[in-house]
């Protein structure tokens, strides 16, 4: 198969109608809450990056890293400018690594699914959970109380929303279905913590029901895999 070819069936192979029909509405979304509040053109080209990664992730499509450099880079810019550090920090210090380092232990562990390659998803295991729940409860409050020494803004949010994404960035690295719980949960928190950024929270809105889908996808997947 030549490149064009594994470009070709990357970027377009395997999408259900459905999956069109709701990511270029939320594209059109995205740029409409642009067109009517324009406060910030960088949030919006974070904003379509972010949709089109956590779309590809929900496919278990490996460009999915492509967009999320993309995403990585203008929202750490877009969390400055708010004042948002746990965002940032996560952004400069998760976000961007995860990129690179995602892409190479996908890269190793991916399967062929009607013509498309997708990853090779698992399950959590009881002692994975509880590790999980442990981690998360301390890392938010030591990091909320970091946040606290600064000039941040709603600190105690950032700061559960930045250790839930470094969970949940972990858990997708390593391929585990059980991060779309996660997801849902950040994504939640999400919209309230940008609710005065239309293109922010009609981004977040987006990944929402997206992590419905894509922990319904990856349940699949992962059950083919054990």
């Amino acid at each position: 198969m030549t490149l064009v070819n594994k470009l070709k069936d990357e970027f377009f192979g395997g999408w259900k109608p459905f999956e069109l029909a709701w990511l270029f509405l939320f594209l059109a979304a995205q740029i409409f809450a642009y067109v009517q509040a324009p406060d910030s053109l960088l949030a919006m080209i974070s904003g379509i990056a972010g949709i089109l990664c956590v779309v590809f992730v929900g496919k278990g499509k490996i460009s999915n890293y492509l967009f999320g450099l993309i995403f990585a880079y203008t929202y750490f810019y877009v969390a400055l400018d708010n004042k948002f550090y746990g965002e940032m920090t996560t952004t400069l210090y998760v976000y961007i690594p995860a990129q690179f380092i995602g892409y190479f232990l996908w890269k190793q562990n991916m399967q062929s699914q009607d013509k498309v390659e997708v990853v090779e998803a698992k399950f959590l295991t009881v002692k994975g959970w509880l590790t999980l729940i442990s981690a998360v409860l301390i890392g938010s409050l030591a990091f909320i109380s970091i946040l606290k020494t600064t000039d941040g803004q709603s600190v105690s949010l950032d700061g559960v929303t930045t250790v839930l994404v470094v969970a949940a960035q972990l858990l997708m690295i390593l391929r585990y279905s059980e991060q779309w719980i996660l997801w849902i949960i950040i994504n939640i928190l999400s919209i309230w913590l940008w609710a005065e950024t239309p293109a922010m929270y009609l981004m977040y809105g987006a990944y929402l029901l997206n992590s419905v889908y894509g922990y319904y996808n990856w349940t699949k997947l992962a059950k083919k895999t054990v």
